[in-house]
């Protein structure tokens, strides 16, 4: 009965009712958006222990690295227009090659030429994708490397 009633009211203001069509409208052109970019989630890396709901990505420009015993320090500045920091924990050593990947593959020795000009200085305009699980592991980063 009250729909009924809703319904004569409609009738009786159509500038209301064009702006509750408008606004749905606009509700489903979000909804196809949001599935759109959500069918269009990277996958992550073949091995990675961590559930998919726990886990995280940022993909973006590097802008700060710095690799010193046991920590290397990232910056990145994501595609979405965020600045996000991560530590690679890798104590005793100043080789936290266990947590680098290169373009989705395994991270070798002969890789490190490709993402530094120098030891612990990268080659300038250098991506990455960063994966942290929130179990508090290291994160991994993915090194994409300009072509």
């Amino acid at each position: 009965m009250e729909m009924a009633g809703t319904n004569e009211r409609m009738k009786s203001r159509p500038g209301l009712s064009a702006l509750l069509v408008a606004c749905l409208i606009a509700e489903l052109a979000l909804v196809w958006v949001v599935g759109v970019s959500a069918a269009q989630r990277i996958r992550p890396p073949d091995g990675l222990k961590c559930p998919r709901n726990n886990l995280t990505s940022f993909t973006g420009t590097v802008l700060f690295y710095h690799r010193r015993l046991g920590r290397t320090d990232i910056r990145l500045r994501t595609d979405e227009d965020t600045t996000e920091s991560v530590v690679v924990r890798h104590p005793g050593t100043e080789d936290p090659s266990k947590w680098f990947l290169l373009r989705a593959g395994p991270f070798k020795k002969e890789n490190w030429g490709a993402i530094e000009s120098a030891r612990g200085h990268l080659h300038p305009k250098m991506r990455a994708t960063v994966w942290v699980c929130d179990d508090g592991s290291n994160p991994i980063v993915d090194w994409q490397p300009p072509q």
